[in-house]
């Protein structure tokens, strides 16, 4: 499998989605949702061709849906899966790109 790496922007997006949820939802809600977006790294790990081209935004990066989130990644060196961003679905992508 790829490793997976996250740019301390998609560590703060984490954050800061796990602050949220937890306001909003609660803890529980909070540790299931963070989970589901972890199981999407491994899958995007595994099989990073599974995104879709989001090159209209950044030559080489690929999108992918995973709940209210929009993971945007692309291909490092070393074989790795660099996750970029991690973005609401309603956020303006080009102002946080």
């Amino acid at each position: 499998m790829r490793p997976c790496l996250l740019t301390t922007a998609a560590r703060k997006d984490l954050i800061d989605i796990g602050r949220f949820t937890t306001e909003k939802w609660g803890k529980r809600q909070r540790d299931k949702y963070l989970k589901q977006l972890d199981d999407a790294f491994k899958l995007l790990a595994r099989q990073p061709e599974i995104g879709r081209d989001a090159d209209n935004i950044k030559l080489g990066y690929k999108k992918f849906n995973q709940g209210s989130h929009i993971i945007f990644y692309r291909a490092g060196t070393e074989s790795k899966i660099v996750v970029i961003r991690i973005l609401h679905n309603s956020m303006d992508v080009d102002q946080h790109l």
